[in-house]
This record gives C-alpha cells, sequence and structure tokens, in this order.
C-alpha cells in the first residue's frame, strides 16, 4: 500500500503498487479492486503510488492517480484523472506524462491546494542536475488546473524558456506535501542523498538547491530547510492534524519516517521549527501513508519491503487504525527536543570539499562509507566497474552514473574537480585493497 484517502462515506482508498486500487468499507477490505492497471513497473519503490480526490468530489466523483509506466525501456511518471461512480473507475484523462522517473526518485505526492490548483511532486530521477533546469520536469513541484492547463498565475507561466507547469524547483526526491490550516502556507517533506533529509515551507518560484546545495550548506538565492535530518530518517506524507483525538498532533506538521520508523511531530511558529516530539519509533516498521479519519483516528499505511533500504519491522504490510486508550490521557512521545536549531539565512557557504566528505554525503548509503557496499548496492573496491577500472573509465561511471540501475549521474551536479577528486580516491582505495590481498 502507498496512499490512504478517505471518501465522503467513511470509506477508504488504497493505493498499491502493483497497479491496484482498493476500497476499505464498513471494517472490510472489499475484495474486487476498484480499478487496476496492468503492467505496472515494480523496480524498488516504482507503481501506482499517489492519490487525490477533487476537492468537488461530492459532486463531480473526480479522482487524481500517479502512476509510474515505461516508455523506450525508460520509467516514466503518468497523472490521470478519473471518475469514481459505483466503485469502478473510468473516464480516465491523461493530465500529464512522460514526466521523468527511476526506480527510486519517483516523487509523487498529489494534492489539491486552498486555490483548488493540483500540486504534484515529482523526483531527480537520478539526473540530479535537472532539477536545477527549468526546462525538465525532474526534481520539481508542479502546479495545474483540475483540467490539466497551466494556471495564468504560475511563477514560470510567461517565461518561453522554463516549463510553465513548475511551481518549485531545485528539489531531490519530495514525497509529502501539505498546506497549514490557517496559513495557507506550504510544506513539503524531501529525501536527502546519505542525510540530508528536509522539511521546507514552499514559496512561489523558489529554487531549494539539490544538488547544488544539500545537508547545511547554503548559498544566495537559494532557500535553506526549515530542518535537515542527518543521519536520515526518510520523511514521506505529512498531514497538519486538526480533529485528531491525539491531541498532541493538533495543529502540528505530523512527518510519516520510513527509515526512522516513526512519527515526528513539529511545533511551527512563525515559519520555524521550534520542537520536535518522536513518536512510536520502532513500534510499526516503515511508516508511508498518514491520515486522520473522520472518527478522529490515526491511520497509517506501511511499507516494510521496500528496496534498496531493506525491510523494517515485520514482514508484511498493513493498514493500521491508532486510538488513544480510554482514561490514560495523551500518549508520551520517545524522544523531545525543545530547541529546534533553525536553519540561518542563505548565505555562500559552499566550498570545495574533500573526497570523503563527497563519498559521505553523496555515495555512502549505497556504496558504503568504506566504499566496500551496503545492502543496497555493491563496494566498488573489489568488484568490475560498469566503463572499467582506469581513471578515465572511474570519471565515465561517476559523470555518467548508471541511472537505469538506480546510481545517479553526477555530470554537472558536482563539479569536475571533485569528480577527479572521488576517481583518484577510489583508484588509491582499489590499489590499497589489491596491495594487502597479496
Amino acid at each position: 500500500p502507498w496512499e490512504l484517502i478517505f471518501l465522503p462515506d467513511k470509506s477508504i482508498l488504497i493505493t498499491e503498487r502493483a497497479g491496484r486500487i482498493r476500497l476499505f468499507r464498513n471494517d472490510t477490505l472489499v475484495i474486487r479492486p476498484v480499478f487496476e492497471i496492468p503492467g505496472i513497473p515494480l523496480d524498488n519503490k516504482s507503481g501506482l503510488l499517489g492519490l487525490c480526490l477533487h476537492p468537488g468530489f461530492s459532486k463531480n466523483k473526480l479522482i487524481y492517480v500517479a502512476n509510474n509506466y515505461l516508455s523506450d525501456n525508460r520509467m516514466k511518471l503518468r497523472i490521470t484523472r478519473n471518475r469514481l461512480e459505483n466503485d469502478t473507475i473510468t473516464d480516465a484523462l491523461v493530465i500529464r506524462e512522460n514526466i521523468p522517473a527511476n526506480r527510486n526518485h519517483t516523487g509523487c505526492r498529489l494534492l489539491f491546494g486552498p486555490d483548488q490548483k493540483l500540486y504534484i511532486t515529482t523526483g531527480d530521477a537520478d539526473e540530479a542536475i535537472l532539477s536545477q533546469d527549468l526546462k525538465a520536469f525532474n526534481g520539481k513541484i508542479l502546479r495545474l488546473n483540475d483540467d490539466g492547463s497551466v494556471p495564468a498565475d504560475n511563477p514560470f507561466a510567461k517565461n518561453d524558456t522554463a516549463l510553465k507547469e513548475i511551481w518549485s524547483y531545485g528539489h531531490r526526491n519530495p514525497q509529502g506535501l501539505r498546506f497549514q490550516p490557517g496559513t495557507n502556507d506550504l510544506y513539503a517533506s524531501e529525501h536527502g542523498p546519505t542525510g540530508g533529509d528536509e522539511v521546507n515551507r514552499i514559496v512561489k518560484g523558489a529554487n531549494y538547491g539539490w544538488p547544488v546545495v544539500h545537508h547545511r550548506e547554503t548559498r544566495v538565492g537559494i532557500r535553506p530547510p526549515l530542518h535537515e535530518y542527518s543521519p536520515s530518517v526518510g520523511p514521506s506524507e505529512i498531514i497538519f492534524p486538526v480533529n485528531s483525538r491525539f491531541v498532541q498532533f493538533n495543529n502540528r506538521l505530523l512527518m510519516a519516517t520510513l527509515r526512522g520508523e516513526s512519527l515526528i511531530s513539529l511545533q511551527i511558529s512563525n515559519r520555524r521549527i521550534v520542537k520536535q516530539e518522536i513518536y512510536f519509533r520502532k513500534r510499526f516498521g516503515r511508516i508511508r501513508s498518514i491520515v486522520i479519519g473522520p472518527d478522529g483516528y490515526l491511520y497509517m499505511s506501511t511499507s516494510q519491503n521496500d528496496p534498496p533500504e531493506g525491510s523494517g519491522g515485520g514482514g508484511y504490510d498493513m493498514i493500521l487504525r491508532l486510538r488513544p486508550a480510554p482514561g490514560t490521557g495523551p500518549i508520551k512521545p520517545d524522544s523531545v527536543i525543545k530547541k529546534v536549531a533553525a536553519m540561518v539565512e542563505p548565505v555562500s557557504t559552499v566550498k570545495s570539499k574533500t573526497a570523503i566528505k563527497l563519498i559521505t554525503q553523496l555515495c555512502g548509503s549505497c556504496h558504503g562509507n568504506d566504499l566496500k557496499g551496503t545492502k543496497t548496492a555493491k563496494g566498488l573496491i573489489n568488484v568490475p566497474l560498469q566503463f572499467g577500472t582506469g581513471r578515465t573509465a572511474i570519471v565515465k561511471n561517476i559523470s555518467k552514473g548508471i541511472v537505469a540501475k538506480g546510481m545517479p549521474a553526477w555530470k554537472g551536479a558536482i563539479s569536475e574537480g571533485d569528480i577527479g577528486l572521488l576517481a583518484d580516491y577510489i583508484l588509491a582505495q582499489r590499489k590499497n585493497s589489491s596491495t594487502s590481498q597479496k
């Protein structure tokens, strides 16, 4: 399961990555899916993902669905508008397709705002530098009218050198998106490379930096995150509970986490995070979607078998409903941070880096900081490499990546000098390993 959405009759729509939309009604999962998409590519985290209702759903029955598909053997993302009547989805209208995607970095959260516009998150599709390219859909938050047309007040609507759908850019893989009640400020959660996860307040036309800046780096003209997480928590869906029976969550930003296997509650004051509390740590495993139901209870979906990160708690996925135990009072957090350090205003802090720092920030989560491999990917020391083992070949490997297998292409995203630093370090480590084995 990926997304949970409540219908007006209190039924729940559930997307399943394998291409099904399921209906849970009267405490029973309806056997027959209300919708199936054949041939969905299932590779790591791809599949049928985001789902949202039209603000006028009670009358027009329109729902919006995001799913991956293959075109010329490349992963893409498609957004369709559909009609749900008599427990069946029909009248699919493609409102956007051919959005670059990949097995890990697809984004895919759909949301209607108080302005009645549709917001869509996209991942960088492992081509990091395209997040900075206003002519590419990679690494963006898009904004459309409900029929797929472009709103006239989009920031680049009159710019002939940019995609007019773009609302913000410089994102890596945003998977949470929500408007704050009362302020109508838009917030997003985003996955970083190795750590560097972010919570951002999204501003029209703003640049959020990836891959030019990440972690706690800043630069003039790029908006810093409200908060950065290293080590990674794997942020997923975010909500602003209003009528939750868990009173301590109301009027907080509540964030599901995958790698962190917990819920994070964030208190926001004057557009800054001033307090953080962590709940249910390691209790339910990897949490993907969260929603407050009409009954005020908290509903969650899990993503335990979610390569390449491995498995969380439990060997199967669940839809969970949590309700406060009678007479026990507010639940207690696992940990509390009462003073959250604010990210500084943008100033230029990006400096040339050492090979060790580059590996720790960009490569370590997959290949390990020692480059000997992890459960996610093989190492780079005692193995053959895609383009060969000489310096020129290793530079090519770093520059081009192996995008189809989830290794990012770093050309343009980091300097040629930094690519050379990485290549020289890898060569040295391979030589040291070979010598020690002799």
